[in-house]
């Protein structure tokens, strides 16, 4: 078992759900059980009449470690175009899930897609799934991604190793886009598998993600609304509301604070509201009435766009409110900062069995708290002296 991710990710509950560590197990010994990440599978050997405990990762290269988006901090990839966006298919609409499927079907049927790895619901039971889809008829016909959550890299090896696809797109949450990024930068030439195939990663803004008990506690019990009935979930960009927008037309809205408690535990770590790791990102906030923003941050995002505007399935304007953008980039300055405080916390409390983690605390405190180092405190440090 990888000890950093279970003393630096999952004993801290900051656990993306993303399922990437999963995939990439080589000794296919994670697995999804109750509770908010992963867990290592107990084997056991048999020698003789002696059965014993077996520990499948004491010789493992620790892929799980080289996919997890949790172990690094991400620095934003600068945005190449911000648009207003909207579909021109067979249904006109602005919805940022109707967006996706323009660029997905253009992408398909030009050939720069064999497939799309996707976060999706049931339309009946409005159940998370993690699907494959191939088809135009299937990229058309998905709901989506509906801020309900799934370890979406669970299809990702039914898709690299059964469909055998050559070029993918994986759509879901910031933290998927920030996982694929991990996977890229890494050397491991075992992993080159999955950083060839994926070619295309596409993030909804997200302000958290809500476990699948939410369908039932806070849709059918206090909104009243039958799964079936929900044509799509949405969430206002101020994080003040949460909305069902029914097939019959009628929407049902609630504070979003009777549905928080639902949300997963890993996104309060989270300050990635706007896909800053994805090809392309897109979200309500900042576009006009129906209209979905769309940012592209690098050149395969550009080509992907500008597939589906030749092919005449999309049509987007420059009409974006930046502010609003940039706004929404303060806010995830003020969450990384929390969870700087929070690391810190943590150093501290280190700092007092491991006296070699004293001197890393006294800077992580200076550099947060921007107090000067008077002269003679570090010495005193090494010393013994916490000099706060």
């Amino acid at each position: 078992m990888s000890k950093r991710l279970e003393t630096e990710v999952w004993s801290l509950d900051t656990c993306a759900g993303c399922g990437l560590c999963v995939a990439a197990c080589s000794k296919q010994v994670l697995a999804w059980a109750e509770g908010d990440h992963p867990v290592v599978e107990k084997r056991t050997k048999t020698v003789g009449y002696t059965k014993t405990n077996f520990d499948s990762c004491t010789f493992c290269q620790h892929f799980c470690e080289e996919a997890c988006p949790r172990l690094q901090r991400w620095a934003p990839l600068e945005s190449r175009s911000v648009l207003a966006a909207s579909a021109r298919g067979p249904v006109k609409s602005g919805a940022p899930n109707d967006v996706i499927r323009a660029i997905l079907t253009a992408g398909r049927s030009s050939g720069l897609l064999d497939g799309v790895i996707m976060l999706d619901v049931n339309p009946w039971s409005l159940e998370p799934v993690a699907r494959v889809v191939t088809t135009v008829e299937e990229i058309v016909s998905a709901m989506g991604p509906q801020y309900l959550w799934a370890p979406v890299f669970d299809a990702l090896n039914e898709a690299v190793f059964e469909g055998g696809f050559q070029n993918l797109a994986v759509v879901a949450t910031p933290c998927a886009a920030q996982a694929i990024r991990k996977l890229k930068s890494s050397t491991n030439p075992r992993l080159q598998v999955y950083q060839e195939v994926i070619r295309l990663t596409v993030a909804i803004f997200c302000t958290g993600i809500y476990k699948p008990e939410v369908v039932e506690e806070v849709l059918v019990k206090r909104m009243d609304v039958a799964p079936e009935q929900v044509k799509r979930l949405e969430i206002s960009p101020d994080r003040e509301w949460m909305r069902a927008v029914l097939w019959d037309g009628s929407v049902r809205t609630i504070p979003r604070q009777q549905a928080e408690s639902f949300t997963r535990t890993g996104c309060g770590s989270c300050d990635d509201y706007l896909g800053e790791s994805a090809d392309i990102a897109i979200g309500t906030l900042g576009a006009p009435e129906g209209t979905s923003t769309l940012i592209i941050r690098s050149r395969t995002g550009d080509i992907f766009v500008r597939n589906a505007i030749q092919m005449n399935l999309l049509e987007t304007t420059h009409r974006v409110d930046e502010a609003a953008l940039a706004a929404a980039a303060e806010e995830k300055d003020r969450r990384a900062r929390a969870q700087a405080f929070k690391d810190l916390q943590i150093l501290m409390l280190d700092a007092l069995a491991d006296p070699l983690k004293r001197g890393e605390a006294i800077q992580q405190f200076t550099r947060l708290y921007r107090t000067p180092v008077r002269p003679g405190v570090l010495k005193e440090v090494r010393s013994g002296c916490t000099g706060c």
